[in-house]
């Protein structure tokens, strides 16, 4: 049986507050969770668990759906070593380090917010990352979906059996309404549609967003269809 449990973690930095929803998976006993957040999240993702119920001793994996959610991973592996953490296979290099955080080259383009900047830099690499390939099967009916736009080799996660769609950032949700990723962090805008029409005709209930969290809705794929003519025309 498979079952998701949302964690709600609240980034207070500055003038920004806002909270993000990374997911735990749990099939059977073991538990898959799907992205970290930021740098020393470890005690608020630990916290989480118990919240909610859930050893964190059991959990087995960490997926990220592109290395900009890979926060506390380094902090989570050292704590729980026995944790496999995957990704794909562009994404692979950001992991461990081999190439600069494409997060962090645009916020140092665009002159942002120095605290964000400074958060970026904080992160810790990995030494090693396991590679996930388009359509590979976690565990029971959970399946690697390749969504690239928002940065090259993003993934989103398919829950078939529950008919639930883990997005990552290639959809947020806000005030209860679903939308496409904000167009100054998408790095291929017509990468991010292409991703958007694979998966508009999944059979999907639910989709949980990293930002904005649960959106669900009768209608989903007619929700999905307008957002992908809508695109970045206005």
């Amino acid at each position: 049986m498979t079952e998701l449990i949302t964690l709600q973690l609240l980034l207070e930095m500055g003038e920004m507050r806002f909270y993000i929803y990374p997911v735990v998976v749990k099939n059977n006993d073991d538990l898959i969770l799907i992205d970290t957040g930021y740098p020393m999240f470890l005690p608020l993702i630990e916290k989480e668990f118990e919240t909610k119920g859930l050893n964190i001793r059991n959990l087995r994996q960490v997926i990220l759906t592109h290395h900009d959610h890979m926060g506390a991973v380094k902090d989570l592996v050292m704590k729980y070593p026995d944790i496999k953490v995957k990704c794909s296979a562009e994404q692979i290099p950001y992991v461990l380090g081999k190439k600069k955080s494409l997060r962090l080259e645009q916020a140092e383009k665009f002159g942002a917010d120095n605290g964000f900047i400074q958060m970026l830099k904080s992160v810790e690499y990995l030494n090693s990352v396991l590679e996930l390939r388009d359509n590979e099967i976690i565990c029971d009916g959970v399946k690697v979906i390749e969504t690239s736009g928002h940065m090259p080799g993003h993934i989103s996660i398919y829950i078939e059996p529950i008919k639930t769609l883990i997005s990552g950032d290639m959809l947020i949700s806000e005030g209860g309404v679903l939308g496409i990723a904000d167009e100054q962090f998408v790095l291929d805008k017509e990468a991010e549609i292409n991703s958007l029409k694979k998966i508009v005709n999944l059979d999907i209930e639910k989709i949980m967003c990293f930002h904005g969290g649960e959106y669900k809705s009768n209608n989903l794929k007619e929700d999905l269809e307008k957002i992908i003519i809508k695109g970045y025309n206005g």
